[in-house]
């Protein structure tokens, strides 16, 4: 063998070895990017649930609030018509 054909052989045998390392990493890299996602999809999945889960409590809320507010109403028109009715006998 001549000196240029050693000098390419070694040249494409670093350039063989330095690819099959960068590939290792990439596969590495890949993996780490899925189980990052995975995380990612458990944690969105857990917000997901806590916010419906707060939403169900808000409307729960917001109805006993109305139904409240309702029944209060419901006093005060009680109250006007039995208030005319005792001072009418009072007089």
């Amino acid at each position: 063998m001549d000196l240029p054909q050693i000098v390419l052989l070694t040249i494409i045998i670093a350039v063989g070895v330095i690819l099959i390392v960068i590939g290792v990493q990439i596969i590495g890299l890949l993996k780490d990017a899925k189980e990052t996602l995975r995380k990612t999809d458990l944690v969105i999945e857990d917000l997901g649930f806590l916010t419906r889960s707060l939403t169900r409590g808000g409307t729960a809320l917001g109805n006993m609030l109305t139904s409240l507010q309702s029944g209060m109403q419901l006093v005060g028109l009680v109250t006007k018509v039995l208030a005319p009715t005792k001072s009418k006998k009072i007089d």
